[in-house]
């Protein structure tokens, strides 16, 4: 096809690469309808690449009606692997190990165990993204993955995934295309391209038809000279500017023409003998892409026969040959030719396919035969028995794969045909428990609940039933439908004490009381959950019991005696191998930790948990959760700015949405507490939407609640801030821990209830006790407030400090005590000063000029001095790893910020010390002994 017409998209492409190489990642949407040129265009914009820059393609095939899983990124993988090797494909990867990437590259040796399908999915993401990240280091690297309307939904998935996390990454290009003409209305592709184009790096390019002009040049091109006003009109007007149509109509010139456009398209093969036309439409069932092997045993003709039977297709240009295999040379073509085939002579092909594929799985390119089986016999029809047992093993194939979307596709398809062509060797009801274990792991909850109340409905045992009723329980939660506690609670019941799911059981039980939270019943649940574990022998129930038994009696107040067990159980947990166990227990640590005011000790628990994510593969999923708990702690130690790039970082990785709306709580937080009214109020407004549209727990809640309050208190919305602290005493939120900030910033408001509220609710440790003192001072004895301030130095909250020094210093100040006030306030500018808390440094300064009280000089964010070069106490920590020897993604991973933070670090700490290398910035560290 001659390439006309699309200098503005190729341009525009050329500026996305050059950004890449410049390390700013972008993904490129490409759209246009079928023969519009989006092959040519992206094949126009790769072809000057080669050599330059990573070039990885793949496409996603359609095989009977459906997307093979993750077939675009399986050919990525396999051309790599062709072109660098074993040893050079191992060397990109985490610890040079094949990991979950082995499942769909063979070659490399597959993982041993399974593991828990949402982390072993997970760890397989993050992998593809390390290792496109590793490829982004040594050269530019561009993804192109085509025809994503026929994608499987664990690509769209990983697609997602790459999206979400371009940005956290090493720079790269990822182009995306499909045809707009294929989206209808229910199209699974439609939200998730709408999701992508509202990404700030995402650029959608519709590629439009070609104007008159520009039809004319394709003519020139294709015709060899001028051609006639007489065809110019003829195929303008028919092709409507499809490139494509105009190359099909340009072959036909003074020739009749077919009715259909479409038809058009395969009018050369009316002219090819007639074995030729009856391989290439065997050719069209089987694919768009097809090898000689496979072709050869459906035909059932021998090489020789079969190649002089596709040369004339070849001749003709309806065939393309590509490495090992026949390609038509667009798709479109074969969706016609697929469609000339006459209904029962298709179904008889699709099954030829499927049984040359039983037969030798080998014929299969992407190795994915009983997948390809599976969708030949369902697309054949009348083979009930053979389309069930292939289905069975496609299904199998699929889990292995950790295609958790296909594999529920299949077994849903098994349990349709079940009635007509039961399966001997199994059970329908383990058909339905598997069938509920792959809607979970697929995050299909809906369909997930309504495959338990199937199986309830047929009937079950009390063990089963419990299990059923369980996993109803956790379901109802994640959708936000009432239910789950009853849920559980009867599941616990009915599961027999001897049965050894019961610690599963009554550990979710547990878990969910605890969030509530409903401390008491959740303490009984844990520890009924450990006896249970330990009395059938469950070393990862048992390490889950065990933290969430010392996690409930260590928020009562008994921290000291359970940290030693929440050691150990991270102890078992590394020894049975166990990442989500062990996970579980740093966040719960950190958690506790924070809670009773230990914030140096929580933020070493939390990157604990950071180190154990990112040893486990799974930094970007599971590593947001323990940055929060760091942003949280670093917070509350004043150490604003390492918090704020900690949470940026995080965001840039997309977490769950209740996970980002936390995150978001954090970032306003700092916003509203440096001024910035706007960031806070952007913040706010997304975690209540958040919180609105889903599942959230109390304690997210009212952290939201509080910031709201302070907000709306800046902004001298005092009705609005009294109404939402009444809202949250109403709302049944009981946990001490969450509620007493509440209290404390509203004690300034007037709220009905709030003294009574107050007074009943328990006080357990220390900051809770900081927030009731505050509150007490608030509400009628102000001579409290240097007590509330020493209480919060020795938490170590330079914030709250300077706050509650601020009202002591108003308070001297009425009473007449300058000395008292002077004192005060110069403690909280230098506060205030270290933080950059504007609004409270305008406070200070204010009621200094007032009280005619002088102040020193401010001091600045925390630089240390003299020797010190005024490196920042972050600084410090990015030149530590600098002279270890690290990267700049080496500091990001250590730090869980992103590599381009990463980077501006270590520039200012060049510009610091006054070097022009990183050897000699790790000399001068030493010499100055900095680190």
């Amino acid at each position: 096809m001659v390439f006309v017409g699309r200098d503005a998209e190729l341009a525009a492409l050329g500026e996305r690469y050059a950004h890449a190489r410049e390390g700013s990642s972008s993904t490129v949407l490409l759209g246009g309808e079928a023969g519009v040129g989006k092959t040519r265009l992206i094949t126009e914009f790769a072809a000057p690449l080669a050599g330059e820059a990573w070039l990885l393609s793949g496409d996603c095939p359609q095989v009977g009606g459906n997307g093979l899983a993750f077939a675009p990124f399986t050919a990525m993988l396999r051309r790599l692997l062709r072109e660098i090797g074993v040893a050079g494909f191992l060397r990109l990867l985490p610890r040079g190990e094949p990991g979950e990437l082995g499942r769909l590259l063979p070659l490399l040796g597959r993982p041993a165990g399974d593991g828990d399908p949402a982390l072993t999915q997970a760890r397989l993401f993050e992998e593809f993204l390390t290792l496109f990240e590793n490829l982004a280091e040594e050269r530019p690297l561009v993804i192109v993955a085509e025809d994503a309307h026929w994608s499987d939904r664990s690509s769209r998935e990983l697609l997602d995934f790459l999206i979400r996390n371009q940005q956290a990454a090493a720079a790269f290009l990822l182009v995306v295309s499909y045809r707009s003409d294929h989206l209808h209305r229910t199209h699974p592709l439609r939200p998730v391209l709408a999701e992508w184009d509202r990404r700030p790096w995402t650029t959608r390019m519709d590629l439009g038809r070609l104007g008159r002009g520009e039809v004319v040049r394709q003519l020139r091109g294709l015709l060899g000279g001028e051609p006639a006003p007489a065809v110019i009109e003829d195929v303008f007007r028919r092709s409507e500017g499809n490139p494509l149509f105009v190359e099909a109509l340009s072959a036909r010139a003074g020739a009749p023409v077919p009715a259909s456009i479409r038809d058009l398209l395969i009018t050369p093969l009316d002219s090819l003998p007639r074995e030729t036309r009856r391989v290439v439409h065997a050719a069209a069932v089987g694919g768009a892409r097809i090898g000689h092997a496979l072709l050869r045993t459906v035909t059932g003709l021998d090489d020789a026969a079969l190649t002089d039977a596709l040369r004339p297709a070849v001749s003709a240009n309806l065939l393309l040959i590509e490495e090992e295999v026949y390609a038509f040379r667009h798709t479109l073509i074969q969706e016609v030719l697929h469609d000339d085939v006459l209904p029962g002579e298709r179904g008889h092909l699709h099954a030829r396919y499927a049984e040359a594929l039983e037969t030798d799985p080998e014929l299969a390119p992407l190795g994915r035969a009983a997948y390809e089986s599976a969708l030949h016999w369902h697309a054949a029809k009348r083979h009930p028995a053979r389309t069930l047992a292939a289905a069975r093993r496609a299904a199998a194939e699929a889990a292995a794969s950790l295609a958790h979307a296909e594999h529920l596709h299949l077994l849903l398809r098994v349990l349709e045909l079940w009635d007509q062509a039961p399966d001997p060797a199994t059970s329908k009801a383990d058909v339905l428990d598997e069938a509920i274990r792959a809607a979970i792991a697929a995050g299909e909850n809906s369909t997930a609940v309504q495959l338990v109340e199937t199986a309830l409905s047929a009937g079950a045992d009390p063990a089963r039933a419990g299990w059923l009723i369980a996993h109803r329980g956790e379901l109802r939660h994640l959708l936000g439908v009432p239910g789950d506690l009853d849920d559980l609670r009867e599941a616990a019941r009915l599961t027999p004490g001897a049965d050894p799911a019961r610690a599963t059981v009554l550990n979710l039980l547990a878990n969910r009381l605890l969030t509530v939270p409903l401390e008491e019943e959740g303490r009984v649940a844990a520890r009924e959950a450990l006896e249970a574990a330990r009395a059938a022998g469950d070393a990862r129930a048992e390490v889950i019991a065990t933290v969430n038994l010392t996690y409930a009696r260590a928020r009562a107040g008994d921290l000291d005696a359970q940290l030693p067990h929440l050691v150990n159980a991270q102890a078992t947990a590394l020894r049975i191998g166990d990442q989500g166990a062990l996970l579980h227990a740093y966040r719960c640590e950190a958690d506790v930790l924070q809670g009773t005011g230990r914030y140096a000790e929580a933020a070493e628990a939390a990157r604990q948990g950071l180190a154990a994510a990112t040893r486990a593969g799974l930094a970007r999923t599971a590593g947001p959760v323990h940055a929060g708990n760091l942003a949280e702690a670093l917070i509350a130690l004043g150490r604003w700015d390492e918090a704020a790039e900690i949470v940026e970082h995080a965001l840039q990785v997309t977490p769950t949405p209740s996970l980002s709306a936390y995150l978001m709580v954090l970032a306003g937080t700092i916003a509203l507490a440096r001024g910035d009214l706007g960031a806070a109020e952007h913040a706010t407004a997304h975690a209540r939407d958040v919180f609105t549209r889903g599942t959230s727990y109390a304690q997210d809640h009212l952290l939201l609640v509080r910031l709201e309050v302070d907000l709306r208190k800046a902004q001298g919305r005092t009705a609005d801030a009294a109404h939402l602290v009444e809202e949250a005493l109403n709302s049944g939120g009981t946990s001490p821990r969450y509620l007493w900030p509440v209290i404390e910033a509203g004690a300034s408001l007037p709220v009905p209830g709030l003294p009574g509220t107050a007074a009943a609710l328990p006080v357990i440790g220390p900051v809770q006790e900081a927030h009731r003192l505050a509150c007490t001072a608030e509400t009628g004895q102000p001579d409290l407030w240097p007590g509330v301030a020493a209480a919060w130095r020795d938490l170590r909250q330079p914030y709250p400090q300077a706050l509650a020094l601020l009202r002591a210093a108003e308070h001297a100040a009425e009473a007449g005590d300058r000395a008292a006030a002077s004192s005060h306030l110069t403690a909280a500018a230098r506060e205030a000063g270290r933080l950059r808390a504007e609004p409270l440094n305008t406070r200070i300064e204010r009621l200094a000029r007032l009280a005619r009280i002088p102040l020193v000089a401010r001091e600045e964010t925390g630089l240390a001095e003299g020797a010190g070069f005024g490196l920042t106490p972050r600084e410090r920590d990015v030149l530590r790893l600098l002279a270890d020897g690290r990267t700049n993604r080496q500091i990001a991973e250590e730090l869980f910020i992103s590599v381009k933070t990463a980077g501006a670090h270590v520039s200012n700490i060049l510009a610091k010390l006054g070097v022009r290398s990183r050897v000699q910035a790790a000399t001068a560290a030493h010499r100055h002994e900095l680190i």
